[in-house]
């Protein structure tokens, strides 16, 4: 079986809660990911994601370059060790309505797993999701 940490981004990528909207969309657009965890000092509070910035920003009409992190963010952050198998991760995605998770091991948060790391090898195969 697959694990989790064979198929985790092991770069993860934060920023504080009192950054911006716009700062951050930025940082995930010149990183390429859809999440980064919202860290104070060494403390993990939580993480923002794309969805965050739609339904919470952008869809509500507040500014980007406005509206902090801590205002729209999501916590607690959930998470998944990364020895689990993958199908573990797809499981509480689904169950939780989230596309991100955290990866830790030994408490520590070690990687992020998403739902688009889950569907790539599918996509790498020509295959494509049924609609």
């Amino acid at each position: 079986m697959v694990k989790v940490k064979d198929m985790m981004a092991k770069t993860v990528f934060t920023i504080t809660k009192k950054n911006k909207i716009k700062e951050t969309a930025d940082l995930m657009k010149k990183n390429g990911v859809g999440s980064l965890l919202v860290k104070e000092e060494n403390q993990i509070l939580g993480i923002i994601t794309e969805t965050d910035i739609v339904h919470k920003v952008v869809a509500q009409g507040l500014s980007p370059q406005i509206t902090t992190v801590d205002a729209v963010m999501s916590f607690p952050l959930m998470s998944i060790e990364a020895d689990a198998e993958v199908e573990e991760a797809g499981r509480q995605m689904v169950e939780n309505g989230i596309r991100h998770l955290a990866v830790t091991q030994d408490g520590q948060v070690v990687g992020m797993i998403s739902m688009r790391d889950l569907l790539r090898p599918f996509y790498s195969r020509g295959e494509r999701p049924a609609s």
